[in-house]
């Protein structure tokens, strides 16, 4: 089992590969036949992807959240769902050049990690940390993608501006919804296990700072006028915020988190 799913892992991680080959192609040359393949081989290799989730989910009995390894790469995984569908909505190929590196490198980092499947602690048998960990799938791969939107507003200048600023706003406020849903129900799991419903652990409170960071960049883009180039910044500094919540936590600052 462990073979094959490395194996689907593999095949998934060159059609990334080569997905974000043809969008860098496609940067350059102009040509639409090779967006559309890009496209088709992230879709590709999202399948595989999806494959190789489900044959560890078939070895292990349960959903593949338990250790580092596992997160990131459903961390990977919603970041390539929700390209798809903004690809396959709005068409802007150009967001394929940063996302799919970015996709590329958290497996490329997942695959250095240790692999072998542990049965769950009896803290982790519980509905709300599947909860917990679904919800935070898909708050991060958004601000992947909106962070991913972020980068291509700032270095490039062409007649789309208001699309990205709009999409930019629109995927972080989507992670956002999804972040929040992440603190309530690691605070329900937290009081669950450990008894209390906030400990300001380390995960925990950089959880709050960046749910803190998109709640001023939601606030400042509707209210105070913070688009174009500021709010892209803030964009960035969010997902800066997520990574360091995500890695530089789990490694300079641990607490009782495991990842």
């Amino acid at each position: 089992m462990l073979t094959l799913e490395q194996n689907l892992y593999a095949l998934a991680f060159a059609a990334y590969f080569l997905a974000a080959v043809l969008f860098l192609l496609q940067l350059w040359i102009r040509r639409d036949a090779l967006a559309k393949a890009g496209f088709l081989f992230t879709a590709a290799a999202f399948l595989l992807h999806t494959a190789a989730l489900a044959v560890r989910t078939a070895a292990a009995g349960r959903l593949p959240f338990s250790s580092f390894y596992e997160f990131l790469t459903l961390f990977a995984w919603g970041s390539a769902l929700v390209f798809l569908f903004l690809f396959r909505r709005y068409r802007i190929a150009a967001a394929g050049v940063l996302i799919l590196p970015l996709i590329v490198g958290i497996l490329g980092y997942a695959s250095l990690l240790t692999k072998d499947i542990q049965p769950l602690m009896p803290a982790l048998q519980s509905f709300w940390l599947q909860l917990h960990v679904l919800t935070a799938i898909f708050a991060y791969g958004s601000f992947a993608v909106s962070f991913a939107l972020a980068v291509l507003y700032l270095l490039r200048k062409e007649n789309r501006e208001a699309v990205l600023d709009r999409l930019i706003y629109g995927t972080a406020a989507f992670g956002f919804a999804f972040l929040t849903l992440v603190l309530v129900t690691g605070a329900v799991w937290a009081e669950e296990v450990w008894g209390r419903w906030w400990g300001w652990d380390p995960k925990e409170t950089w959880a709050l700072v960046t749910w803190l960071i998109y709640l001023f960049y939601l606030h400042a883009h509707h209210s105070l006028g913070w688009r174009g180039r500021r709010g892209a910044w803030l964009a960035c500094l969010g997902f800066a915020a997520v990574l360091f919540t995500l890695i530089g936590v789990t490694y300079l600052l641990p607490g009782l988190h495991s990842y």
